[in-house]
């Protein structure tokens, strides 16, 4: 029979470490899809305003938590929301 290898950013991939590195990926890509929603609804200004708290036990049960005023908090809530 034949092998097959895998390999992700560059590191061979194991039965051990293949689910946390698929795990940081997608944590990677649910934090870019955030900020890309925040970014494109808040100022700079707003933005350095609040905080984001991604909140779980693990990638299937994340939450997002966002600190600031009021106002931009609700811009951020809808904009994720989207």
């Amino acid at each position: 029979m034949f092998e097959i290898k895998m390999t992700i950013n560059g590191k061979p991939m194991t039965e051990a470490n293949i689910k946390n590195e698929i795990e940081s990926m997608m944590l990677d890509a649910v934090v870019e899809g955030a900020k890309e929603a925040i970014t494109s609804v808040l100022t700079q200004e707003e933005a350095s305003q609040i905080t984001i708290n991604l909140i779980g036990n693990n990638i299937e049960n994340l939450s997002l938590e966002v600190n600031g005023p009021e106002a931009i908090v609700a811009k951020v809530e809808n904009a994720l929301s989207d």
